[in-house]
């Protein structure tokens, strides 16, 4: 390791890789730091994920702006990755469900911010919906054929294969621990696996640190005041393939979305839905596999590593979906992952600012869903707050 680093990115997850393959494709020396024991390895949002490429209708452009804007602009360039560097995703749409009038007047709200937006979107009758999708039973539906499904483990290797093969360095089961200014760069102290320490010198650094992002802000400066609420997210799965009543034929479905109350107080939720899963075809290309998964059945987790423990009964998972989709049985689902959410306290948008404390230091805190679709969008507008253009 040189003395000095030019560019230090805390975190290989899918936005840590995406800047750091934008960096040093523009020659910038690149060291990242994971705590886990290997890109798309390990416990984090972008190893658990549901692959969803989001269209960008639920983010308003007051509130959050940064996710409005990102999750448009990286659904694009999403797809033109994945087609250029052949990783398997599919632009399968997303039907926005609702099954009683009340829910109908809400899709006509969504309808009108995805045109603000410049997502494309079409609402259809509850027999148009039933033309794409069968076996989904609605009122009306929202029709979002820009949504898809993303091999979000296979993006990530490809995003950490090109920042490497540009000259990015990475180190895993590395911990950040400190991070002083110093006039001639910020002084970064780092734990291996092994409980040794080691410091050195890095000019500019970038915090893509997930659930841990606010306590990597707060490094720089303590006064930092972005908190993370990890957010835990149980999904479960059925195989399509196992009665006709299950045979979806491959597209997102969601529920309309909802504000959820809780003690902790109020925050929005696109609901829990059916997301199918890929697998490779015959001849090599993408396909869409048996397996399609239903959730998140979202709560407050106990801590950021809150992935253990029992998972809520299925009768809830049951619950949420059969509304919308009564072919499915209790018997029918078994548990599939869990995963945990950066999401801020307070706070509905993204934060992408540099650290008050010292502009050397980028943060980008709380980036949750749809942080994997926005992943490319936030790298790019990463690069350009950084290097300029």
């Amino acid at each position: 390791m040189s003395e000095q680093i030019g560019l230090a990115v805390i975190g290989a997850g899918v936005v840590g890789c995406a800047v750091a393959w934008e960096a040093a494709s523009a020659g910038q020396e690149v060291l990242v730091l994971e705590t886990n024991p290997g890109v798309s390895q390990g416990e984090n949002q972008s190893s658990r994920n549901s692959g969803v490429i989001h269209s960008g209708i639920y983010y308003d452009q007051e509130t959050r702006p940064l996710k409005a804007a990102f999750c448009v602009q990286g659904n694009a360039l999403l797809y033109e990755f994945c087609r250029k560097y052949e990783v398997p995703a599919l632009a399968c749409g997303k039907l926005v469900v609702a099954v009683d009038e009340d829910q109908s007047a809400v899709l006509e709200k969504y309808q009108q911010r995805a045109r603000l937006n410049g997502v494309p979107v079409s609402l259809v009758s509850g027999a148009q919906a039933r033309e794409m999708e069968p076996r989904v039973r609605c009122l009306a539906a929202l029709h979002l054929p820009s949504a898809g499904v993303v091999d979000a483990a296979a993006l990530v290797y490809k995003l950490y294969s090109l920042a490497s093969n540009q000259g990015a360095q990475f180190m895993t089961r590395t911990q950040l621990v400190g991070a002083r200014p110093r006039p001639e760069g910020l002084e970064l102290t780092i734990r291996y696996r092994d409980g040794a320490t080691d410091s050195f010198l890095c000019q500019r650094m970038v915090n893509c640190a997930g659930l841990y992002s606010d306590e990597v802000a707060r490094l720089v400066d303590p006064a930092s005041p972005h908190q993370v609420e990890p957010l835990r997210s149980e999904a479960v799965k059925f195989y399509r393939n196992k009665r006709p009543e299950l045979g979806l034929k491959g597209m997102n479905v969601y529920p309309t979305p909802t504000v959820v109350h809780s003690a902790r107080g109020s925050h929005f939720s696109v609901g829990v839905h059916l997301t199918p899963t890929l697998e490779p075809g015959p001849g090599g290309e993408t396909v869409f596999g048996p397996v399609v998964t239903i959730g998140p059945l979202g709560h407050a987790a106990g801590h950021k590593e809150d992935y253990g423990g029992d998972y809520p009964p299925m009768e809830q998972f049951h619950q949420k979906v059969a509304p919308f989709f009564p072919g499915l049985k209790v018997e029918d689902l078994e548990p599939y992952q869990v995963g945990i959410q950066a999401r801020l306290l307070d706070e509905p948008d993204w934060v992408m600012e540099f650290s008050p404390a010292d502009s050397r230091c980028l943060n980008l805190v709380g980036i949750d869903s749809p942080g994997l679709t926005g992943s490319l969008a936030l790298a790019k507008r990463a690069k350009k707050m950084l290097l300029g253009d």
